[in-house]
């Protein structure tokens, strides 16, 4: 490679990449201009769509490899044509960040862990002015630092080193509540699911009629078939129709029907209480439930009617957990009054700041797990 750089009349620097375009900067050594520059790559040349002084952005939607053809012509009128490198591979793919936190001895360590692709290497983690540094354990890039992060909301920015020259920066939220960090809106939980049937969606349906009709809940729709939308299906959009079963997941939600309050636990550990206004009678059965969807500014469909969301009429607040049991769910209020009291169909309702920091750190797959128990919430479940 150096001798390649040594040789070069053009050196090229990668200096941006998304999912379907690439810009790469070049560099000449010589007073002169440069007459073409394009890429070659087994489906063909590409031509640059867009070229901005030095910089040229190409539409690819693969990594490579491509061929760069850069020619110029200097002051004396020679041709120059030698570039470095001579081969390129585009890094398309974006790394993987997952954030995890350990409690220990009454201290909270937060793991970053990085999964990037060859030649892109996490360099640093910037937070709340603090940096810290990533060290690779058996292949897989790991940042380590004990928790001195307040209630609410954070950003996590890392630095990133890829080939030829590019460096770039990624963000990812994080929530945080006893200093136990997880992703904004919580990691969703790994699941597994059995596909036992596929429908063609029909004028006029939605996914709720289509659940009761095969007997399967909206969710398990939405998490086999990986829809961003689920109010968005369209006519002749086929669907496969099956079962979603959750693994094990780190955040649990306890709620003790005796006392009207719910819990919520990391790793088995106590982290917060909150009140909540539950079902008349026995209208909340105790059991094991998993939050299957969520959902921000929920609109409430009341025999047909559709009610727009944060409007008084419509009851489920700011934030709408759907448990696997579709006949339930954690969500708001537009009735903050009610809360503590046994009101709701079955529903388990929390004020609306309450329901938000629930919504923020538990994410789908969570298991909510319904008692009746006149005693206090243990301070470890496991």
């Amino acid at each position: 490679m150096l001798f390649q750089t040594l040789l070069a009349d053009h050196l090229l620097e990668l200096k941006s990449v998304s999912e379907d375009h690439v810009t790469l900067s070049v560099k000449k050594l010589y007073e002169g201009e440069i007459t073409t520059f394009l890429l070659y790559s087994p489906a063909g040349f590409v031509f640059p769509e867009k070229v901005k002084n030095s910089d040229y952005t190409f539409e690819v939607d693969f990594e490579g490899p491509f061929f760069p053809i850069v020619e110029g012509v200097n002051s004396f009128g020679k041709r120059m044509y030698r570039v470095a490198p001579q081969v390129l591979r585009v890094p398309l793919e974006k790394p993987e960040t997952r954030v995890i936190s350990d409690i220990k001895n009454g201290e909270v360590l937060v793991y970053v862990f990085i999964q990037s692709p060859e030649g892109v290497v996490p360099v640093s983690l910037n937070l709340e002015g603090k940096r810290f540094r990533f060290f690779n354990l058996e292949g897989k890039w790991i940042c380590v630092f004990k928790s001195f992060l307040e209630d609410g909301a954070h950003e996590l920015e890392i630095t990133f080193n890829g080939p030829y020259g590019y460096t770039f920066s990624l963000k990812k939220e994080i929530y945080v509540i006893k200093r136990v960090a997880v992703p904004m809106r919580g990691e969703d939980g790994a699941f597994d699911y059995t596909v036992f049937a596929e429908h063609v969606v029909k004028r006029g349906e939605t996914l709720w009629s289509i659940a009761n009709q095969y007997g399967v809940r909206v969710g398990d729709i939405v998490l086999i078939n990986r829809l961003e939308d689920p109010d968005r299906i369209v006519a002749g959009q086929v669907l496969k129709i099956g079962r979603v079963y959750f693994r094990e997941n780190p955040v649990t939600i306890v709620v003790n029907l005796f006392s009207s309050k719910l819990a919520l636990y990391y790793d088995g550990v106590l982290l917060k209480v909150y009140p909540v206004a539950l079902g008349r009678s026995d209208a909340t059965p105790p059991g094991r439930y998993w939050v299957l969807r969520k959902e921000i500014d929920p609109a409430l469909y009341w025999f047909g009617e559709y009610i727009s969301p944060r409007t008084p009429l419509n009851g489920l607040g700011t934030r709408y957990l759907q448990l696997s049991d579709p006949t339930y769910a954690i969500h708001g209020t537009s009735k903050p009054w009610e809360i503590g009291k046994r009101i709701s169909h079955g529903c388990i309702r929390m004020f609306n700041r309450d329901v938000e920091e629930i919504d923020a750190f538990a994410g789908v797959g969570t298991e909510v797990v319904v008692v009746k128990e006149d005693k206090e919430f243990p301070e470890r479940i496991y």
